[in-house]
């Protein structure tokens, strides 16, 4: 008989042996209803390597051998994957067989930048596992007389698209961050060694903060945390949310939820850039901000010096501000719409600034390559006329009132200091009345002592 191959997971129709040993017992099955019809079929279970080898049947004086090969492919490391992660698959079994493999989406797998052949084919290194891996690899084992096909399942647990993402929003809006895993949390068995955390970083160098952790359970029901603006919510088994409302300049920053699956652990963090505009408020001045659009770029900060309705003479600088450094192949300027006007920022600065006395809408963006990454408007407003009038003669007013004022408080003074200089005249007279009146009555009783004594 000719040799053929089998699976260690499949049962495999092989001729009747006289006599099989203690090591089959409980895994074979011989049909005696078809022995009578000369079918001497004999069927093996839960296949071990062990039981590769020939097999014979003797009927009377006749003998038929088979040769049985036992294969199988296996995995390091076995059971679910992370993403990032290397699989090395091997298959056990003859050598003399062809091995070839296939991946999950039917191609044949050659040696590439992601995968390796060794051990002539043998053995097949995947390296840095992503979501996109899982699914039935597939081992193609071919033989003299036989082909066998061994299945392979590849289950990789990460985050749909791994690559760094960066969202842009506007302050004072509301941002919505989501995390999808790739795989539901409970199809993995050791459910208490999965645990989930959000953590956040104003800056790509400093360290991250945890803001959200907890341990995934086989209980499908949500978790929620309230913090300050920020609202953690973890959706059972496969969606983590965080959503800011009325997000602030302070809030960009890094966002990165890591999951950790026993000792090892994957995440993934998405950058929040916030777009902002500054305001300095002057007496007369004021520069009105229209809207703010964003669709990427760095944060953003725009003001204006001075800022108001811009009076008949007076001109309005504009900064455009990045607080990160922009692309080499980008441009921030500032443009003044349905007009000419336009200005660049310097080759390798963050900021733009433009000195103008037009008035009408502008616009700061920052493009990339002809695509606007963000964008941010202000408006400045042209004072009205009757406005400037009003404003003058209520500066001569005022300026009217303080002059008044003046005089009074100086009219006041003099009457004061007067005043105060003839009530002080008028002691002094009395003063010297009263001293003279004493030297009289002095003199006078002087004189009667004198005439007594004589």
């Amino acid at each position: 008989m000719d040799p053929f191959s089998i699976t260690t997971n499949s049962i495999l129709a092989v001729f009747t042996v006289m006599q099989l040993g203690p090591n089959f017992k409980d895994r074979y099955e011989l049909n005696k209803q078809e022995v009578s019809k000369g079918n001497l079929s004999l069927k093996l279970s839960q296949l071990e390597h062990s039981d590769a080898g020939k097999y014979v049947c003797i009927v009377g004086s006749r003998t038929f051998e088979v040769q049985l090969q036992v294969f199988e492919v296996t995995g390091s490391p076995s059971g679910y994957l992370l993403q990032g992660k290397n699989l090395m698959l091997s298959i056990q079994g003859s050598s003399s067989a062809s091995v070839t493999w296939s991946n999950n989406r039917k191609d044949k797998v050659t040696a590439t930048q992601s995968t390796e052949l060794k051990n002539g084919g043998r053995t097949l290194q995947i390296h840095n596992l992503q979501v996109e891996d899982s699914g039935t690899w597939m081992c193609h084992i071919t033989s003299l007389s036989a082909k066998l096909d061994i299945p392979y399942k590849v289950l990789v647990i990460g985050f749909h698209n791994l690559k760094r993402e960066t969202l842009y929003e506007a302050v004072n809006s509301t941002v919505s961050i989501s995390y999808s895993l790739s795989t539901h949390l409970l199809q993995i068995r050791e459910l208490e060694y999965v645990r989930v955390g959000l953590e956040w970083k104003p800056v790509i160098d400093s360290k991250y903060q945890g803001k959200f952790n907890f341990s995934v359970t086989s209980k499908e029901q949500p978790l929620s945390k309230q913090m300050a603006n920020m609202q953690v919510t973890w959706k059972p088994s496969h969606t983590l949310e965080v959503k800011l409302s009325k997000v602030q300049f302070e809030d960009a920053g890094w966002y990165q939820c890591q999951l950790t699956v026993s000792r090892d652990h994957v995440e993934k963090a998405i950058h929040l850039v916030v777009m902002t505009g500054e305001r300095k408020f002057w007496p007369l001045w004021t520069l009105q901000r229209k809207s703010g659009r964003s669709m990427g770029g760095a944060p953003q900060k725009v003001s204006a010096d001075p800022v108001g309705p811009l009076s008949k003479w007076a001109n309005v600088t504009l900064l455009c501000k990045l607080s990160a450094p922009i692309p080499p192949n980008a441009q921030l300027f500032w443009e003044h719409l349905n007009g000419t006007e336009k200005k660049l920022n310097m080759s390798g600065h963050s900021e733009v600034m433009v000195k103008t006395k037009t008035v009408g809408l502008w616009r700061c963006s920052l493009k990339v390559e002809n695509n606007t990454i963000t964008s941010i408007d202000y408006t400045v407003v042209k004072a009205a006329e009757w406005n400037n009038y009003v404003l003058i003669w209520a500066m001569v007013g005022l300026g009217a009132s303080i002059v008044l004022l003046l005089l009074a408080s100086l009219f006041i003074f003099i009457f004061t200091a007067r005043q105060r200089r003839r009530r002080r005249a008028e002691k002094m007279a009395q003063a010297r009345r009263d001293l003279f009146e004493r030297r009289i009555c002095q003199c006078q009783r002087q004189l009667k002592n004198d005439y007594s004594d004589a």
